[in-house]
């Protein structure tokens, strides 16, 4: 397990590559040579693809070959792929390592690179060689805005893809134009497209109040993480919440302070959660971060982010003594 901290390494266990999308990505990429599997661990991708009916032809490479191979049709050549990447193939389908640069610096791990995340330095190395590229990173990535020329559809993978993790993940898929329209699937559900999803974002909203997080006696509480039964972030009354639970490092709750108090706070807390609400239906979660574990509807968890809390409590408060000068517009203010 420390080896695998140390460089990353999940090993994938479920398989994404029988939805229709990933067919249709592969189908535009016309005549296949040989595919790099630059990540292959145990080269569980391989069998994976085998199974989803692909019979193609691969060179395999991993920092840390493990003694077992899944695939033996294909040996695992041990390669830096992060420092020498091997160069003449087209196409690209892997799992990629993940390890975020807090963390490996908290674990005195060597961490050289500038991106915050191992996945994120994975996918810019992976598209600097590759055309066609289909990798499994975490599903954080779709809210992270990087690689949108390229990118060219995304499917969350609501189910648990490894073992010895409860990461997030989605398989993202990468051609040499991208596209305009980009798809986002929740495994069999399609979402819709990821610029019209962004164009619902609601952070950003501005008020004159200045709210105070993880205040000890802030009126307004927060639960800002889904539990694993239901999606259930909500705002309620800040004095459910004890003020010794609250510190400054507190993020899956809060206590919040500024409520004007010319506003009456049962009335406010109802609003927020209706807007609460009505953004995470018309949004699909997509713009929430996923948390580690599925809730028992198959979904992932999600995480309220202080910045959307406050955007939420911005338009509750807008709402209240609102005029046209505010500048609020479209469906989910009104």
């Amino acid at each position: 397990m420390s080896n695998k901290r140390e460089l990353g390494q999940y090993f994938t266990q479920e398989n994404p590559f029988t939805h229709p999308l990933f067919k249709e990505w592969m189908g535009n990429i016309g005549n296949i040579t040989t595919v790099i599997e630059p990540f292959a661990g145990a080269n569980n991708i391989l069998k994976l693809i085998k199974e989803s009916g692909y019979d193609l032809a691969w060179a395999c490479f991993d920092i840390a070959p493990p003694k077992e191979n899944v695939y033996s049709k294909f040996t695992v050549e041990q390669r830096d792929t992060l420092s020498d990447f091997p160069k003449g193939y087209d196409v690209c389908i892997t799992n990629c390592p993940y390890l975020g640069k807090s963390s490996a610096r908290r674990r005195k791990i060597d961490y050289p690179w500038e991106e915050d995340d191992l996945y994120k330095v994975s996918l810019r190395v992976m598209l600097e060689n590759c055309k066609y590229v289909a990798v499994i990173i975490p599903e954080i990535f779709i809210t992270a805005n990087i690689h949108i020329d390229r990118l060219w559809g995304v499917i969350s993978l609501n189910c648990k893809m490894f073992d010895d993790t409860e990461c997030p993940v989605c398989l993202a898929m990468f051609t040499p134009e991208g596209q305009n329209n980009i798809p986002i699937w929740n495994n069999d559900d399609f979402l819709g497209f990821l610029n019209e999803l962004q164009s619902l974002d609601i952070t950003g909203k501005t008020s004159d109040v200045h709210w105070v997080f993880n205040d000890k006696d802030g009126s307004i509480g927060v639960k800002t993480v889904d539990s694993g039964q239901k999606a259930d972030c909500e705002f309620f009354e800040g004095e459910k919440i004890p003020s010794e639970n609250i510190k400054v490092s507190s993020r899956s709750f809060t206590r919040v302070s500024g409520l004007p108090n010319n506003i009456d706070r049962k009335d406010f807390l109802k609003e927020c959660n209706i807007i609460l609400a009505d953004y995470r239906e018309k949004t699909k979660d997509v713009l929430m971060t996923s948390f580690k574990g599925l809730r028992k509807d198959g979904k992932y968890r999600r995480r309220l982010d202080f910045k959307t809390v406050k955007s939420i409590l911005n338009i509750a408060v807008k709402r209240f003594g609102r005029t046209d000068k505010d500048g609020f517009c479209g469906e989910l203010f009104e």
